[in-house]
């Protein structure tokens, strides 16, 4: 069902753009430098939907770019918790090594104990 509603939408958006790009098919000049005179200026002639779309991509592209900038702190904290996650874990797994090796094995002879003489 919920794939149903995401298609549906996606078919009402596209045939908005579509409807949209249709009734802005006329073609505009587009100036680099509008100072000097037009006919020596370097200049694009497309379809205003292109200009549209264009800058709604570039501003989307833009929005992007800054949104990751702006969630670089975010990041590093995660690298540092990372980074400080794997050597406690290393820790505890030298700790647990070192137990190992100080508990005496299980079905292993057990070391004879003297009993100490009292010194009177």
């Amino acid at each position: 069902m919920k794939r149903f509603l995401i298609f549906v939408l996606l078919l009402i958006i596209g045939a908005v753009i579509a409807a949209f790009a249709v009734a802005n098919r006329h073609d505009v000049s587009f100036v680099v430098d509008p100072f000097i005179d037009r006919d020596i200026a370097f200049k694009v002639n497309l379809p205003f939907y292109a200009f549209l779309f264009g800058a709604a991509f570039l501003g989307a592209i833009g929005g992007w770019i800054v949104a990751w900038l702006g969630q670089g702190h975010w990041r590093k904290a995660a690298r540092d918790t990372h980074r400080e996650a794997a050597i406690w874990k290393q820790e505890a797994e030298k700790l647990k090594r070192g137990l190992e090796q100080a508990l005496p094995k299980p079905g292993a002879a057990q070391p004879q104990q003297r009993a100490l003489r009292s010194i009177r």
